[in-house]
């Protein structure tokens, strides 16, 4: 999640906590104490793949937020200014801000290790996009409403309740969508393939899947408002076996392969200024044409492919993937006039069979019917 979801939600934890001892300060340290999680950000663990892969990692764990919490506790029952407090209060305070906002991370499609340092690797329900304002705007209302209206108890509950309603129906919703598609899956021979099924950016009301089947994956938005609800799907090619063996084969193919599963595509980028480039990209994040998290992993020498220092690559600027929000808003309201995935970033390994739905043209003003699909 991003530090105003994060920095909110202590906020009111940290109010509802120690508001009663602390009064408005509870709120402010509750905010701060919530952010240092994300502080793994400034460790460099040797190049751009090892960052990706071991952020939210053991500064995320349940376990070391039961030790940070019993640790600064016993240390703030100790002192003079704070011991009235309690140990009691001040343990709550601290492993409930912590752990929330492990358990925030944990609905995005990253993932969280959250029960580091188990061999379980990171953790993700895949359910909520990193920044959703209708689940934040409630706690951020809470927090700034104790903080310069007057501090009260039932408006920090009620933008908690409000929020964990919301988080919840992303849970709801996305089992739902699952279960809508899955017919269209087994039609199309796909109900066994890996997929994933996750929030569009900012809301809940459109969702994207995505299906791995061997050297291609398809993409498809899947919108609630949607008669019917099944997936029109866009078919993209993922890579040749060859170029997976050879990213497979190396280490760093293997570590991001278990940090991503199968959602990875691996193609080779050509230079002027040196050999061909092994790149493989995750594609659980961002899209087709605007994936944020490629890394070159090879370089092509005499004939083989040979290891080099993970450089991360992506696909577009953060601006242009922005870019793209008007597009969702509008699949969301009128499936029929919606561009195609494949069109909004024109993406040069985009198989160029598209379904009817994504290919009819956009709607004329004032009209109530959509056109023809263009074949």
């Amino acid at each position: 999640m991003d530090p105003v979801t994060h920095a909110s939600l202590g906020a009111v934890v940290g109010g509802l906590v120690l508001g009663s001892r602390l009064g408005r300060k509870a709120v402010v340290l509750g905010a701060a104490v919530a952010l240092l999680p994300d502080l793994d950000i400034l460790i460099a663990y040797g190049d751009d793949l090892s960052d990706f892969i071991y952020h939210r990692g053991f500064t995320h764990s349940l376990l070391v937020h039961l030790l940070v919490a019993t640790g600064v506790a016993g240390l703030l029952a100790r002192l003079p200014r704070t011991a009235e407090i309690g140990f009691a209060r001040w343990w709550w305070f601290f492993f409930l801000v912590l752990a929330t906002h492990a358990l925030n991370d944990l609905l995005t499609t990253y993932g969280t290790q959250i029960l580091w340092p188990l061999p379980v690797g990171a953790l993700s329900t895949a359910s909520m996009f990193v920044i959703d304002p209708f689940y934040t705007l409630p706690l951020l209302i809470a927090a700034i409403g104790a903080l310069f209206w007057r501090f009260a108890p039932r408006l920090l509950v009620a933008g908690l309740v409000i929020s964990t309603v919301y988080a919840g129906s992303g849970l709801v919703l996305k089992a739902w969508i699952d279960h809508r598609i899955q017919p269209a899956l087994t039609a199309m021979e796909l109900d066994t393939q890996p997929r994933l099924v996750q929030p569009t950016p900012f809301n809940l009301f459109l969702w994207r899947v995505t299906v791995v089947q061997d050297d291609t994956f398809l993409e498809a938005w899947v919108g609630i408002f949607d008669h019917p609800i099944r997936p029109d799907f866009e078919r993209f090619a993922r890579g040749d076996r060859e170029l997976r063996r050879a990213a497979l084969a190396l280490e760093d193919g293997q570590r991001l392969q278990g940090f991503s599963g199968d959602f990875l595509r691996f193609h080779r980028t050509a230079r002027d200024d040196g050999p061909d480039r092994l790149v493989v990209t995750d594609i659980r994040l961002g899209a087709p044409g605007y994936f944020p998290f490629g890394f070159e992993l090879a370089e092509k020498a005499n004939g083989e492919w040979q290891p080099i220092p993970p450089r991360r690559i992506a696909e577009s600027t953060r601006g242009e993937r922005l870019g793209a929000v008007p597009a969702i808003l509008r699949r969301i309201v009128d499936p029929g006039g919606a561009p195609c995935l494949m069109d909004l970033a024109e993406p040069d390994y985009a198989i160029q069979d598209p379904p009817p739905r994504c290919r009819m043209p956009p709607l004329p003003e004032h009209s109530e019917h959509p056109g023809p699909a263009v074949p």
